[in-house]
Formats: structure tokens, C-alpha cells, sequence
């Protein structure tokens, strides 16, 4: 059963059967899952009440727990926590700055800003209605407003409000291009690009059922469309280049080590594509309800909100380093 995403957070009541695989509890709330000793390990930890998002700040996974309205900050090579934050009203959606954690608090209509060191509160600002995604363009953090239908454009430094710019219904998720802002839209079925730099709309594109997560891998834009069960590879021109089918409710994206790595809401998954071939080439089990996936460099982690964990997988294979 799978819960439209518009409405909140899904219920997932689906086990996805792996082949080969072993569970084992471990110590208190970790458990790992082995799928086979020449494919991966998955670990997974307990955190909070809805953990939706999930970044790395280039040495600890951040994690935000929507329903115990807080971050935590968790150490890559053990999952130990490090600290426990206070955030807004259901905190959806993190960003790192290069030296902040920035929150989107989807019920406060604000984001908040938390020095990464230490988490210390820098700062909270006001945005749209429902902020519930968020980019950084190397200078700027990007909001979408999933209530108001448009994004807000804030200073990194400050928090100063640069502008505010309509989009599609129900904005969800960013991603920057090194040029533009590329938004999924989940009601209006499209994407929106807008140019960085003044926030002109430069194009609108049909894509799949329900877009939700987007990425960029270096040169095109992905988009996973949750209720189409698809990936959708696009040009800087919006032209549809693939169209790959992935698990139940593709959520949230990541692009790492060269492969484009799918959370699988419904599935309970996260699907490892090949863009080159447009090939699934792994899938792992993790906690149920996967929204989020960030790499570390060397490990694949993923918020499962339903599971109230989230999974550490290791490949077996070297993932070179993100640029």
C-alpha cells in the first residue's frame, strides 16, 4: 500500500524480498543486513521519528528526524551520534553550505542554520509556505515552497532574502546545475529551470507521474518520478534522453562514484544505475520507507522514514570520489 506522497508522509506496508540475505541484530538499536559476501553490507541505525532527509558535510551524515523535530549528527564510520539538535516544526529537507547545515522546517515556514562544528544555531529565516526542499548554488540556498508554489532564493551568509519565484504546483525538490535551478513540480507533473542569476523562468518540461526527487550528474539532469516508477535522464534542454523503470516510489536521488543510486519508497530499496548503459545494476534492502540517500565517499546511506533508521551501505566495489 503506498500512500500518496502529497499527503504526508506514506505508510509503507510492502516487504521486498532479497535474495540470499541474513539479518542479524548487532547491539541495542543497530542490526545489519549481509545480502551476500560478494555484494554488499547494509547496516542500519536508529535515530529519530521520521528521519526524510539525510547530508554529508565531508566528514559526518546528518539526518532530519521530521516528527521528533530535530538533526542529528552521526559519525560516517560507526553511526555513533555525535549530537542532537533542536529544529524547527517538522524539518524536511538539509542542505550543506561548505561550512553550514541549513534545515528546511516544512510546519515553522522557515529554515534554520546550523554551524556544522558544533551545531550552533546561526540563524532562522523566514520563507514560503511549506519549505520542503532545498539547494545550495555556491553562494545561495534555494527553498521550495511546496504551499506556495514557488521557491525562495536566500543569501548563504547572511540569510537575506534575494527573491522569490513562481513555479509549478507543489515544488519539491532542487538541484543546481552549475547555471540554473532545476525544480520538480509533484502536482504539475514538470520540471521548472530557472536561471540562477535572476531567477527567470527558462523553461518548463513534462516529465513522469508525480516527480519528486532531482540531480545532476555532471552534465544531465535526473528526475525520479514517484508514481510513474521511473528515472528520467534529461538534457540541459529538457529533451527526454532515457527513461529507466527502478522500484516503487522513486524518491530521493543521488549522484556518486559515477552511478546514480534511487531511493525506493515503496520498495523498501535503493536501486545502483549505470547512466552509461541505463542499467539497474544492484539493488539493496534497507529500512521501510527510503526518502533520502547522500554518499560519503565510500559508503551509500539512506532515511528510511518508516523505519525511523538509516542504512549504511558499503559496496563491494571502489566508488571514486564525487567532484
Amino acid at each position: 500500500m503506498r500512500i500518496n506522497p502529497s499527503r504526508g508522509l506514506p505508510v509503507i506496508l510492502i516487504l521486498v524480498c532479497f535474495t540470499s540475505f541474513v539479518r542479524a541484530q548487532t547491539s541495542d538499536s543497530t542490526s545489519t543486513t549481509v545480502t551476500s559476501a560478494t555484494t554488499s553490507q547494509t547496516v542500519s541505525f536508529a535515530v529519530g521519528d521520521g528521519p526524510e532527509a539525510i547530508a554529508f558535510d565531508g566528514a559526518n551524515v546528518w539526518v532530519a528526524n521530521q516528527f521528533s523535530n530535530n538533526v542529528l549528527k552521526m559519525r560516517v564510520s560507526d553511526g555513533a551520534v555525535l549530537g542532537t539538535y533542536s529544529a524547527g516544526k517538522r524539518p524536511v529537507a538539509l542542505v550543506f553550505d561548505g561550512a553550514n547545515l541549513w534545515v528546511a522546517n516544512y510546519l515553522s515556514n522557515n529554515v534554520a542554520k546550523l554551524r556544522a562544528s558544533d551545531g550552533v544555531l546561526l540563524g532562522t529565516y523566514a520563507t514560503g509556505d511549506g519549505p520542503g526542499g532545498l539547494t545550495f548554488d555556491g553562494k545561495n540556498i534555494w527553498v521550495a515552497n511546496r504551499n506556495s508554489n514557488n521557491v525562495s532564493k536566500l543569501r548563504a551568509s547572511d540569510g537575506l532574502a534575494l527573491g522569490t519565484f513562481k513555479v509549478g504546483t507543489r515544488p519539491l525538490a532542487l538541484a543546481f546545475d552549475g547555471a540554473n535551478i532545476w525544480i520538480t513540480n509533484n502536482k504539475s507533473n514538470t520540471v521548472t529551470v530557472l536561471n540562477a542569476d535572476d531567477g527567470s523562468v527558462l523553461g518548463t518540461y513534462t516529465v513522469g507521474k508525480g516527480p519528486f526527487g532531482v540531480v545532476f550528474d555532471g552534465a544531465n539532469i535526473w528526475v525520479a518520478n514517484f508514481f510513474s516508477q521511473n528515472v528520467m535522464q534529461l538534457g540541459s534542454n529538457g529533451s527526454v534522453i532515457n527513461k529507466i523503470a527502478v522500484g516503487d516510489g522513486p524518491a530521493g536521488l543521488s549522484f556518486a562514484g559515477g552511478y546514480l543510486w534511487v531511493a525506493n519508497n515503496g520498495s523498501n530499496t535503493i536501486s545502483k544505475l549505470e547512466p552509461g548503459t541505463a542499467v539497474v545494476v544492484a539493488t539493496f534492502a534497507v529500512g521501510r520507507g527510503p526518502f533520502g540517500v547522500v554518499f560519503d565517499g565510500a559508503n551509500i546511506w539512506a532515511a528510511s522514514a518508516g523505519a525511523g533508521t538509516v542504512s549504511r551501505i558499503s559496496p563491494p566495489n571502489k566508488l571514486s570520489h564525487v567532484p
